[in-house]
């Protein structure tokens, strides 16, 4: 159960990093949200390559590097941008529609089948949506899902879920063709410099205010680089569907994290919501 356990814990360090950007970070726009905690690993991921193997890298790594590597920067950008301008726990739940997504890209990239239990799985997910939002549904059925429109956070949490659930099974490609490890140090060392070196140079970002706060910087950064460990040596002991599906418990934790530390209002609906899309996910990691 240790590739549990590391899914767990890669879950709570992303709603960790979530909340710990929305809270010390939301003062900055979306686009240096979503470098702060990247630039900060560079130098963790350059450190970490000298005391790691070199493993022998396949055939299938670079092409997987050359379409793993833009698609997760426009998941990571659209990521943080959803929380700077929505309740974290009506976001960041959203993404356990992943899953449902890694369903479809499995059967184009790995050769995955649709079952009865995955599409269960799938009905329940978007059961935990509708439910996500029935605060908002007092006096209009059809609130909830007039809701997930009218929020703009919830929209693009769903764009967000849709380009994880490609990124994560090309993740696990370029694993098969080196090693977890590698994969993180290089994968995520390249993000960061490449992300930070194109928004700077068009203008949307400015080293001033990337490097405004240094010891938060430095924060959110152990806090990717210690998710980034996890979530690839657990990606490498299990089938990328279950991994991303425990992970996905990242939705309660940021649940939790809006009700203590943001005072967000309808929690009681949003965390029925968010364990419905859970035990979903589950559904379609176990039995789809």
């Amino acid at each position: 159960m240790t590739w549990f356990l590391l899914s767990m814990a890669a879950a709570f360090l992303m709603a960790s990093n979530s909340a710990y950007m929305k809270r010390f970070f939301s003062d900055v726009s979306p686009w240096e949200m979503s470098i702060i905690p990247f630039f900060y690993i560079i130098p963790l991921c350059a450190t970490g390559m000298l005391f790691i193997d070199i493993p022998e890298i396949g055939p299938g790594f670079l092409p997987a590097l050359v379409w793993v590597l833009p698609v997760l920067m426009v998941a990571i950008v659209l990521h943080f941008r959803a929380i700077h301008m929505s309740p974290l726990s009506l976001t960041l739940p959203f993404l356990s529609f992943t899953p449902v997504f890694v369903l479809f890209t499995g059967d184009i990239i790995l050769d995955e089948k649709l079952s009865t239990f995955g599409v269960t799985g799938m009905l329940l997910v978007v059961a935990g949506g509708y439910v996500l939002n029935l605060d908002s549904a007092r006096k209009d059925l059809f609130g909830p899902i007039k809701a997930i429109y009218q929020e703009p956070g919830s929209a693009i949490m769903l764009v967000v879920a849709a380009l994880y659930g490609l990124s994560s099974v090309g993740g696990k490609v370029l694993i098969l063709n080196s090693s977890p490890m590698f994969t993180g140090m290089v994968l995520f060392g390249l993000y960061g410099i490449l992300l930070t070196t194109i928004l700077v140079a068009i203008g949307k970002a400015s080293f001033r205010v990337i490097l405004r706060k240094p010891l938060l910087g430095m924060g959110t950064g152990l806090i990717v680089f210690a998710e980034i460990i996890c979530h690839n040596l657990a990606m490498s002991m299990i089938a990328a569907a279950y991994m991303i599906t425990i992970k996905r418990m990242a939705g309660i934790f940021s649940v939790i994290y809006g009700w203590i530390l943001f005072k967000e209002r309808g929690i009681r609906y949003r965390f029925a919501g968010t364990t419905i899309m859970t035990i979903g996910a589950a559904i379609i990691a176990l039995y789809g």
